[in-house]
């Protein structure tokens, strides 16, 4: 059984160290239905997660696409008025 690293020491761990870590852990550990528990609460948070990130992309698009049509009716106005004297 190994020891539990300082804060420090665990955050210099790259990913890859700290799966191969669990991993290793995982052989001699026994868990209870809160280990489920919380990896299923861990992929909702995920889901709302991507969830967000593609609502964000949705509304930076519209945000584009509603300044380029501004952009265009502002000149169409302009030219408009600029004929219509």
């Amino acid at each position: 059984m190994g020891h539990i690293p300082k804060h420090e020491e665990l955050a210099k761990l790259t990913e890859e160290d700290l799966v191969r870590r669990y991993n290793v852990a995982a052989e001699n550990t026994v868990v209870g239905t809160g280990f489920y528990r919380d990896e299923i609460v861990r992929r909702g948070q995920q889901r709302q997660n991507d969830q967000m990130l593609a609502f964000t992309k949705q509304m930076r698009d519209l945000t584009i696409w509603i300044a380029i049509l501004t952009i265009v009716n502002t000149m169409l106005v302009a030219v408009s008025m600029h004929n219509g004297k």
